[in-house]
């Protein structure tokens, strides 16, 4: 045993780098090792589960050019086409099933961590002059921390977060790439890693707008040398290019529009929430948010999917006025400390700038989200850097290894949250009881769940907290509409109509709540009328075309119109972009007309389709409720991914 330990530190010894890596990527790989059958949350339903252009990868190169690709819903356009690829990919690989879309995650966060290592190595020895031993294990420690910090649980468990986690890992890498060339002698040594990082860095920006703070990062580290100047000038290029032809051609503008934003904002009667607030409000707000943000790596407890926070209107506020002198004494340091301490001042800059797209002058709808911190991370990494540099390795040893132990036994215990979303959310409510969008989503869980009257008081709640909620209205109207249409109470339909009315009094635009009032006005028998929305929406976009054509031929089917129903499953089939559901579609026409043999040919043509939806097998199950072939089916239905709730089981499954 002895001579075998006496070979492993040899080893290590030889090759520290190597080992290094491999520690890393065990290390990430044991802490997340509970989180592997970790499902989907939040906006992944739209985004990804109920998203119908992820499900075939003739879409890859659609993604480049469409960014109303991104989600299930309209109205959520958004251009990061390279993470759309990855989400098609584990589609791929294996549907809904979560563990390809587990073990990307945790290998994209193992990738990250070793660009953390050798970024903190390779600075330690450039900005430092330390030696590269020294550089190795003080890079090794502060990456083991950015591996098991609780702070990113969240970016690596939640499947939309991915967008965080590949910008942060092309980021990285760029920065590496092009530190790595500033080392080399000689156009021939340097020019590959210059193109290999500007590639990275597109790779970056078409993955999440994030990735713009690179060329700055990269010019105030220039700086810190006094070298390197030239060098950063083709990442600005591309930084312009991106926000000229890509954002600029496909999303409309390069930037957002401040001013316009600043007068819808100022004229809003609810400016306090959402991405409403006034500029102002917004920046007074996240000076408070930012020590909160910087907290969470001191004290790592209390971690929470939607955390309320109060808004600042004033810039007397003393919270603002706290955070606000912590921000800037921390600028002014970083400015101070750019020669004597180049490492820290560094970290402050990365940090703070990496943070800037989502957390000053941007009003984003979530006030504060924990995900934002991954890219920022590499800076309190940095930070943490320095100061072990200056400890006699001895004495941090014992610490180090403690402080790793505590981290990942943090990390496994709230990765345990996110197993499903009922508990995500009920973790949330209990750590910000303020927080409307915690209870609107816990919400969601309890209808899923069937828990309806928990569900009605936990949107309540949400209403309660923020009557300008549009979402937590809009989820009652839908509720009742469900209850109201399953037990044909037409008291419950007025319920829902009125809350839908609510909200569209909060957002009068709103395409959905005006296509859930027309579902309303059909239950309740005003045909017509539910029919003309619903071709008023239609009419707005070609998108809204395609979507209405299943509610409209649901419509027409149940009002006798057969031939109407056949006509928009069939346009569906010819031009849609999911005929899974106008192959189901057809069927259910097909059987309830007593024709079988066509029925079964849709059903196998949606399956042959796209083998990893749940759509089809859900179909059947429910079908052929009460029997043995509907236990199957919904087995097969829960192992691509959907949720059943216990009432739909017993439903399914009891006899007639």
């Amino acid at each position: 045993m002895t001579a075998l330990w006496r070979w492993v530190r040899e080893e290590i010894a030889r090759m520290p780098t190597l080992f290094a890596i491999l520690a890393l990527v065990a290390a990430t790989a044991g802490a997340y090792a509970n989180s592997l059958d970790n499902g989907f949350h939040f906006d992944d339903t739209h985004h990804i589960v109920a998203n119908p252009y992820l499900r075939s990868l003739d879409n890859l190169d659609d993604y480049f050019t469409r960014p109303d690709m991104f989600s299930a819903l309209p109205g959520h356009e958004m251009y990061r086409p390279i993470l759309l690829a990855t989400f098609a990919l584990n589609y791929h690989m294996g549907g809904y099933d979560p563990l390809p879309w587990r073990l990307t995650a945790l290998a994209l966060h193992a990738i990250c961590a070793v660009g953390v290592f050798l970024t903190i190595r390779v600075l330690i020895s450039q900005l430092q002059r330390d030696s590269l031993g020294l550089a190795t294990g003080v890079g090794f420690v502060a990456a083991l921390f950015f591996a098991l910090h609780p702070v990113f649980t969240e970016t690596v468990n939640y499947a939309s977060a991915r967008s965080s986690l590949l910008a942060t890992a092309f980021v990285i890498w760029a920065f590496l790439l092009h530190r790595w060339a500033l080392d080399r002698r000689g156009a021939a040594a340097r020019l590959p890693l210059w193109i290999g990082s500007l590639a990275l860095f597109l790779c970056a920006l078409l993955s999440k707008e994030i990735a713009v703070v690179l060329p700055f990062v990269l010019l105030f580290a220039a700086f810190q040398e006094k070298r390197g100047y030239w060098a950063v000038v083709p990442s600005f290029l591309v930084l312009v290019l991106y926000l000229h032809f890509v954002r600029g051609g496909l999303l409309g503008s390069a930037v957002m529009d401040f001013a316009a934003h600043e007068r819808a904002a100022t004229a809003s009667a609810t400016a306090t929430t959402g991405g409403s607030r006034p500029i102002l409000w917004n920046l007074y707000t996240q000076a408070r948010v930012i020590p909160a943000y910087l907290s969470m790596f001191v004290l790592p407890i209390g971690f929470c999917a939607d955390r309320y926070v109060r808004i600042s209107d004033t810039l007397f506020d003393p919270g603002v006025w706290f955070g606000g002198t912590l921000v800037l004494a921390l600028l002014y340091f970083a400015w101070r400390w750019r020669r004597t301490r180049p490492l820290t001042s560094l970290g402050l800059v990365w940090f703070f700038f990496c943070l800037a797209p989502t957390s000053s002058v941007i009003p984003l709808n979530v006030v504060m989200n924990e995900h934002r911190l991954y890219l920022p991370g590499l800076g309190v990494m940095l930070i943490l850097a320095d100061w072990l540099r200056t400890v006699d390795p001895q004495r941090v040893r014992v610490p180090a290894m403690v402080g790793a132990v505590v981290l990942a036994g943090l990390t496994l215990s709230r990765n345990t949250d996110w197993r499903n979303s009922y508990r995500l959310w009920g973790s949330a409510v209990a750590v910000s009881p303020k927080s409307a969008g915690a209870w609107n989503s816990l919400g969601v869980e309890l209808g899923v769940r069937g828990e309806d009257e928990r569900a009605i008081d936990a949107y309540k709640r949400a209403v309660e907290l923020d009557p300008a909620s549009w979402q937590a209205t809009f989820n009652l109207g839908t509720l009742h509409l469900r209850l109201g249409t399953k037990e044909e109470n037409p008291g419950m339909l007025e319920t829902a109509e009125s809350w839908i009315a609510r909200s569209l009094e909060i957002m009068p635009s709103s395409e959905r709540s005006r296509w859930f009032r027309a579902e309303i006005w059909w239950q309740q028998g005003k045909h017509a009328a539910a029919r003309a929305a619903m071709a008023e929406i239609a009419s707005e976009s070609p998108r809204a075309y395609e979507l209405t054509r299943y509610p409209l031929a649901r419509m027409a089917a149940e009002a006798g119109d057969l031939d109407e129903a056949h006509r928009c499953y069939e346009f569906l089939l010819r031009v849609g972009n999911d005929p899974v559901g106008a192959h189901l579609g057809l069927a259910r026409l097909a059987y309830d007309a007593g024709n079988e043999e066509d029925g079964d040919k849709h059903v196998r043509a949606a399956m042959q389709a796209r083998p990893h939806d749940a759509s089809p097998h859900l179909f059947l199950a429910r079908r052929y409720a009460g029997t043995r072939r509907a236990t199957g089916h919904l087995f097969e239905a829960e192992r691509r991914g959907y949720r059943a709730s216990a009432r739909e089981r017993d439903e399914i499954l009891s006899k007639p």
